[in-house]
Protein backbone atom coordinates (compact mmCIF):
# COMPACT_ATOMS: atom_id res chain seq x y z
CA UNK A 1 0.00 0.00 0.00
CA UNK A 2 1.37 3.38 -0.97
CA UNK A 3 2.06 5.57 1.99
CA UNK A 4 1.01 9.19 1.69
CA UNK A 5 3.37 11.84 3.05
CA UNK A 6 1.73 13.77 5.77
CA UNK A 7 2.47 17.38 6.68
CA UNK A 8 1.71 19.07 9.89
CA UNK A 9 -1.26 21.38 9.81
CA UNK A 10 1.13 24.12 10.96
CA UNK A 11 3.50 23.79 7.96
CA UNK A 12 2.06 26.64 5.93
CA UNK A 13 1.82 29.14 8.73
CA UNK A 14 5.47 30.33 8.46
CA UNK A 15 5.09 31.29 4.79
CA UNK A 16 3.10 34.42 5.57
CA UNK A 17 5.74 36.15 7.75
CA UNK A 18 8.48 35.20 5.28
CA UNK A 19 6.62 36.77 2.37
CA UNK A 20 5.97 39.86 4.48
CA UNK A 21 9.68 40.23 5.30
CA UNK A 22 10.62 39.81 1.63
CA UNK A 23 8.13 42.48 0.63
CA UNK A 24 9.41 44.83 3.37
CA UNK A 25 13.00 44.39 2.23
CA UNK A 26 11.97 45.19 -1.34
CA UNK A 27 10.30 48.41 -0.20
CA UNK A 28 13.37 49.42 1.80
CA UNK A 29 15.65 48.71 -1.16
CA UNK A 30 13.51 50.93 -3.38
CA UNK A 31 13.56 53.70 -0.78
CA UNK A 32 17.33 53.58 -0.45
CA UNK A 33 17.79 53.54 -4.22
CA UNK A 34 15.43 56.47 -4.66
CA UNK A 35 17.08 58.54 -1.95
CA UNK A 36 20.67 57.59 -2.70
CA UNK A 37 21.44 61.09 -3.93
CA UNK A 38 20.29 62.60 -0.64
CA UNK A 39 22.50 60.27 1.37
CA UNK A 40 25.49 61.07 -0.84
CA UNK A 41 24.93 64.82 -0.61
CA UNK A 42 24.71 64.65 3.18
CA UNK A 43 27.87 62.55 3.37
CA UNK A 44 29.86 64.99 1.22
CA UNK A 45 28.57 67.98 3.18
CA UNK A 46 29.64 66.32 6.46
CA UNK A 47 33.14 65.67 5.11
CA UNK A 48 33.56 69.19 3.71
CA UNK A 49 32.37 70.84 6.93
CA UNK A 50 34.75 68.78 9.10
CA UNK A 51 37.78 69.01 6.78
CA UNK A 52 37.54 72.70 5.96
CA UNK A 53 37.09 73.79 9.57
CA UNK A 54 39.90 71.61 10.94
CA UNK A 55 42.34 72.49 8.14
CA UNK A 56 41.64 76.21 8.49
CA UNK A 57 42.34 76.09 12.22
CA UNK A 58 45.53 74.06 11.75
CA UNK A 59 46.92 76.43 9.11
CA UNK A 60 45.97 79.56 11.01
CA UNK A 61 47.46 78.29 14.27
CA UNK A 62 50.71 77.25 12.56
CA UNK A 63 51.11 80.62 10.85
CA UNK A 64 50.40 82.47 14.10
CA UNK A 65 52.91 80.24 15.86
CA UNK A 66 55.59 81.32 13.38
CA UNK A 67 54.90 84.95 14.26
CA UNK A 68 54.92 84.14 17.98
CA UNK A 69 58.34 82.47 17.67
CA UNK A 70 59.64 85.55 15.90
CA UNK A 71 58.24 87.97 18.49
CA UNK A 72 59.71 85.95 21.35
CA UNK A 73 63.13 85.86 19.69
CA UNK A 74 62.90 89.58 18.94
CA UNK A 75 62.19 90.36 22.59
CA UNK A 76 65.39 88.53 23.53
CA UNK A 77 67.49 90.45 20.99
CA UNK A 78 67.54 87.86 18.20
CA UNK A 79 66.80 88.26 15.38
CA UNK A 80 67.87 91.90 15.35
CA UNK A 81 65.76 92.90 12.34
CA UNK A 82 63.14 94.76 14.33
CA UNK A 83 60.10 95.58 12.27
CA UNK A 84 60.43 92.56 10.00
CA UNK A 85 57.08 90.85 9.46
CA UNK A 86 56.87 87.83 11.72
CA UNK A 87 54.43 86.09 9.37
CA UNK A 88 55.41 84.03 6.30
CA UNK A 89 56.12 86.31 3.35
CA UNK A 90 53.68 86.18 0.45
CA UNK A 91 53.22 89.49 -1.36
CA UNK A 92 51.28 87.53 -3.98
CA UNK A 93 49.15 84.44 -3.49
CA UNK A 94 51.19 81.40 -2.40
CA UNK A 95 50.36 77.75 -1.87
CA UNK A 96 50.18 77.09 1.87
CA UNK A 97 52.25 73.93 1.37
CA UNK A 98 55.21 76.05 0.20
CA UNK A 99 55.26 78.60 3.03
CA UNK A 100 58.46 79.33 4.90
CA UNK A 101 58.79 80.55 8.46
CA UNK A 102 61.46 82.85 7.05
CA UNK A 103 61.71 85.42 9.86
CA UNK A 104 63.14 82.63 12.01
CA UNK A 105 65.38 81.25 9.29
CA UNK A 106 64.00 77.78 9.96
CA UNK A 107 62.90 76.97 6.45
CA UNK A 108 59.57 75.25 5.88
CA UNK A 109 56.65 76.39 7.99
CA UNK A 110 55.66 72.75 8.38
CA UNK A 111 58.81 70.71 8.79
CA UNK A 112 61.82 72.36 10.40
CA UNK A 113 63.87 72.20 13.55
CA UNK A 114 60.97 73.52 15.61
CA UNK A 115 57.86 72.28 13.84
CA UNK A 116 57.12 68.89 12.36
CA UNK A 117 53.53 69.26 11.35
CA UNK A 118 51.70 67.27 8.71
CA UNK A 119 49.45 69.43 6.58
CA UNK A 120 46.66 67.20 5.24
CA UNK A 121 45.95 67.38 1.51
CA UNK A 122 43.04 69.56 0.43
CA UNK A 123 39.72 67.85 0.95
CA UNK A 124 38.47 66.03 -2.14
CA UNK A 125 36.82 68.39 -4.62
CA UNK A 126 38.66 71.51 -3.37
CA UNK A 127 41.66 73.50 -4.52
CA UNK A 128 44.72 73.74 -2.28
CA UNK A 129 44.70 76.38 0.44
CA UNK A 130 46.27 79.68 -0.60
CA UNK A 131 47.86 82.35 1.61
CA UNK A 132 48.64 86.00 1.14
CA UNK A 133 50.36 88.49 3.43
CA UNK A 134 49.07 91.99 2.81
CA UNK A 135 50.75 93.34 5.93
CA UNK A 136 48.95 94.92 8.84
CA UNK A 137 47.06 97.29 6.55
CA UNK A 138 45.85 94.79 3.93
CA UNK A 139 45.48 91.87 6.30
CA UNK A 140 46.67 88.28 6.06
CA UNK A 141 44.40 85.44 5.05
CA UNK A 142 44.09 81.93 3.67
CA UNK A 143 41.39 80.77 1.31
CA UNK A 144 40.16 77.83 -0.73
CA UNK A 145 37.47 77.21 -3.34
CA UNK A 146 35.62 74.12 -4.51
CA UNK A 147 36.79 72.92 -7.92
CA UNK A 148 33.19 72.58 -9.08
CA UNK A 149 30.70 74.15 -6.63
CA UNK A 150 27.76 71.90 -5.84
CA UNK A 151 24.83 71.67 -3.48
CA UNK A 152 26.87 69.36 -1.25
CA UNK A 153 30.00 71.53 -1.15
CA UNK A 154 27.93 74.63 -0.46
CA UNK A 155 26.11 72.92 2.41
CA UNK A 156 29.45 71.85 3.84
CA UNK A 157 30.97 75.33 3.57
CA UNK A 158 27.95 76.92 5.23
CA UNK A 159 28.39 74.56 8.17
CA UNK A 160 32.16 75.13 8.26
CA UNK A 161 31.63 78.91 8.33
CA UNK A 162 29.20 78.53 11.23
CA UNK A 163 32.07 77.23 13.36
CA UNK A 164 33.70 80.68 13.16
CA UNK A 165 32.58 84.27 13.63
CA UNK A 166 31.64 84.68 10.00
CA UNK A 167 29.94 87.12 7.67
CA UNK A 168 29.77 88.11 4.02
CA UNK A 169 31.66 91.37 4.52
CA UNK A 170 35.07 92.24 5.98
CA UNK A 171 33.90 94.07 9.07
CA UNK A 172 34.19 93.77 12.83
CA UNK A 173 35.88 90.69 14.24
CA UNK A 174 34.77 88.18 11.63
CA UNK A 175 37.16 85.25 11.33
CA UNK A 176 35.68 83.97 8.06
CA UNK A 177 34.24 85.56 4.94
CA UNK A 178 31.87 83.29 3.07
CA UNK A 179 28.81 84.01 0.97
CA UNK A 180 26.93 80.98 -0.27
CA UNK A 181 24.80 83.00 -2.68
CA UNK A 182 25.63 82.75 -6.36
CA UNK A 183 22.44 84.31 -7.71
CA UNK A 184 23.81 87.84 -7.37
CA UNK A 185 27.23 86.89 -8.67
CA UNK A 186 28.65 88.15 -5.38
CA UNK A 187 30.73 85.05 -4.78
CA UNK A 188 30.47 82.84 -7.88
CA UNK A 189 33.49 80.74 -6.93
CA UNK A 190 32.24 80.02 -3.40
CA UNK A 191 35.46 81.44 -1.99
CA UNK A 192 36.02 80.51 1.66
CA UNK A 193 38.30 83.11 3.28
CA UNK A 194 39.83 82.77 6.74
CA UNK A 195 41.56 85.75 8.31
CA UNK A 196 44.93 85.33 9.98
CA UNK A 197 44.98 89.01 10.93
CA UNK A 198 42.23 91.47 10.09
CA UNK A 199 43.21 94.48 7.93
CA UNK A 200 43.63 97.86 9.57
CA UNK A 201 43.07 99.52 6.17
CA UNK A 202 41.69 98.31 2.85
CA UNK A 203 41.79 94.53 2.59
CA UNK A 204 44.24 93.07 0.09
CA UNK A 205 42.32 91.94 -3.00
CA UNK A 206 43.00 88.22 -2.50
CA UNK A 207 41.30 88.41 0.88
CA UNK A 208 38.08 89.59 -0.70
CA UNK A 209 35.35 88.03 -2.79
CA UNK A 210 35.85 87.72 -6.57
Amino acid sequence: MEKKQRFSSQAGIAIGPILFIIALLAVLAMAVAGGGGDFQTASIADRVAADIASQANLIRNTINNCNMQYQMALSMGSPTTAGTDGYPAAASAADVNSLLCDPMGTGSLWNNGTNNILLPPATSGFNDWTYINGGASGGRCIYTTPISPSTASTAGLIRAASKFNSAATATGTNEVLYDSSTASGHNPNQKFIVWITMPTGSAVSNCAFP
